[in-house]
């Protein structure tokens, strides 16, 4: 008996003190000084927006960070949105994200970037990642423990308007058609990733959340396969698919321009021509609110002369680039 009130009493000490570090290492005091490393850059950032103000949530990997300007998605119909995409970010990690959004924000859609579903991790991964992101979850600490490291190193330079970072680097995509395989061929979605977005789709609907998946422009992680299988998908779950790379009549893809990696992930340009695209259905679908000209929105009229500004900055060049040439010139 005493050994179990040992047990507990170490147990409920260690949950203390990490409650305790959270509260230190909270990352949206942190986010807006630099300290938060990129990838989870945007989930902090979700923390310091003002609170009863975003609609519109995207989530998804590298394909959801490069799919929408929050900023032009406002200026250009008045919605308010936040790019919460992460790199290599799992349907598990999206459903919690989406959990850690609408304990402080209404939100009303949630885009969600496909690409995700089609990765693949084994039971014990599985296991140990849903360990671990609870924990990440509920305990500030557990997530940005790292911090500490990016004191001693100095802040970031990078600058995030409601979780995107402009790119203005331009690599051509110099391939042929990527949507070339037979009508019929299906790559399939994995059975944990397709529960996990079933959840998510049950949480949305408690919540009355409109939860649309869609697929942004990449020559190199799509296929008409798995076009074929999130159709499938959708269909089985009753939500909308958008795939901006069937509808490029719609998007209007400049191959030539309109990417930095070669044909991967979009920048600014074909940023901006995929957050029309997002815009016209969300104008279109979803009875969204034009909050151009609320006084309870201003600090988003604020932050446009901001963002005009980057724009202009960032000229022809990223982020990677500038740090590159930083660490060159030291």
């Amino acid at each position: 008996m005493k050994n179990i009130v040992k047990i507990i009493g170490f147990m409920a000490g260690v949950l203390i003190i990490i409650w305790v570090l959270s509260w230190f290492f909270d990352g949206a005091k942190w986010v807006g000084k630099g300290y938060i490393a990129d990838r989870d850059a945007r989930i902090a950032g979700m923390d310091v927006e003002v609170p009863g103000q975003i609609d519109v949530l995207n989530v998804g990997d590298s394909l959801c960070n490069v799919g929408m300007t929050p900023m032009e998605l406002y200026r250009d119909y008045g919605y308010t949105a936040f790019n919460m995409g992460r790199d290599l970010q799992k349907p598990l990690e999206s459903l919690f994200y989406i959990r850690q959004a609408v304990k402080r924000q209404p939100i009303k859609v949630i885009l969600w970037e496909a690409h995700n579903l089609f990765k693949d991790e084994s039971i014990i991964t599985s296991g140990s990642m849903l360990f671990s992101e609870y924990f990440k979850y509920k305990f500030q600490f557990i997530k940005y423990h790292y911090i500490w490291k990016n004191w001693l190193e100095g802040p970031g330079i990078r600058k995030y308007f409601k979780g995107y970072l402009v790119n203005e680097e331009s690599v051509p995509y110099t391939g042929g058609p990527h949507y070339w395989y037979p009508d019929k061929e299906i790559y399939p979605i994995h059975t944990k990733q397709k529960l996990l977005f079933k959840l998510a789709l049950q949480y949305c609907r408690k919540n009355d959340i409109q939860l649309v998946l869609y697929s942004g422009v990449s020559a190199k992680s799509y296929d008409i396969r798995m076009h074929n299988a999130v159709i499938q998908f959708a269909q089985e779950c009753g939500v909308d698919y958008l795939d901006a790379n069937y509808d490029m009549d719609k998007v209007y893809i400049d191959w030539s321009r309109d990417t930095f990696d070669g044909g991967d992930h979009l920048n600014l340009f074909g940023c901006q021509k995929m957050t029309r695209y997002l815009g016209n259905y969300l104008a279109d679908e979803c009875g969204l609110t034009d909050h151009r000209g609320d006084p309870d929105y201003r600090n988003w009229d604020d932050m446009l002369p901001a963002y005009e500004q980057e724009l202009k900055d960032m000229e022809g060049t990223s982020y990677p680039r500038i740090e590159e040439d930083m660490k060159k010139n030291k």
